[in-house]
């Protein structure tokens, strides 16, 4: 049972499922069993990723992180076709401009917490009831290896990451009790992601691949399994932690 990685019968929310990453990790859920929701503003494109997955059981849902009715009422439709919720994926996220710190305008700050961290803070709170009620859940919280590197021009992306896993730790701590598990991945550059606008700068991405001891960006579908194994029994007695899937960048 500890080994279990199949996720048949559980029901997982993805959200900004419709994008690159969120798209693999919605294929890895749906192929290990889950049924899953894709919930993001874009409604066509979460269409889309749910039309390239016909032969498993996906679910498109409008989404935006940042308006706690439109939480709710994504939860609610999730409720009312499946009855439970499983394992939420707080994916959604923004990295909207790059600055130095001294750069950086409030309002620019103030947006990237409402999207990183407080969008992922209500997601959790109102997917939390319904797991609460079976006594088990994994929440997987999206963050990044920023938030334990110094990258410039990134670092109000990595004060949001950095706040986005203490929170985990936080809920992690006061809802363990409840049974519900909460976790984080911390990706480093990765093929598609929040930071695509600077993949292509070869000036930014010199320095960053030189420092990385496996020497490259990272392939989204190297995500899949750690989401698949923290959000199945096989990680049942793992909460609280950060997963750091970065080529090793973090911790050299």
């Amino acid at each position: 049972m500890g080994y279990d990685l199949n996720l048949d019968g559980k029901t997982a929310i993805v959200t900004g499922g419709s994008g690159g990453l969120g798209r693999i990790v919605t294929r890895a859920l749906a192929q290990a069993g889950a049924s899953v929701v894709v919930a993001s503003r874009q409604l066509s494109a979460s269409e889309a990723v749910v039309r390239e997955m016909v032969d498993y059981e996906v679910f498109a849902c409008p989404l935006d992180v940042t308006d706690r009715s439109s939480i709710e009422a994504m939860a609610n439709r999730v409720l009312d076709r499946y009855g439970h919720i499983d394992v939420l994926i707080n994916n959604a996220g923004i990295s909207p401009f790059a600055a130095s710190m001294a750069n950086t305008r409030a309002d620019g700050m103030k947006k990237l917490f409402e999207v990183n961290v407080v969008g992922a803070l209500e997601c959790a709170q109102v997917c939390a009831p319904a797991m609460i009620s079976i006594g088990a859940g994994s929440i997987i919280n999206m963050a990044s290896s920023a938030a334990a590197v110094g990258i410039e021009g990134l670092g109000a992306y990595a004060v949001s990451k950095a706040a986005l896993i203490k929170l985990t730790e936080q809920l992690a701590g006061e809802w363990g009790p409840k049974g519900i598990r909460v976790n984080a991945i911390a990706p480093g550059f990765m093929g598609v992601g929040v930071a695509n606008f600077v993949q292509g700068n070869t000036d930014f991405m010199a320095p960053v691949l030189e420092r990385t001891p496996l020497g490259r960006v990272g392939n989204p579908h190297e995500i899949a399994g750690a989401v698949v194994f923290l959000a199945s029994d096989g990680a049942s007695y793992v909460t609280g932690q950060t997963l750091y899937i970065d080529g090793g960048v973090s911790r050299w």
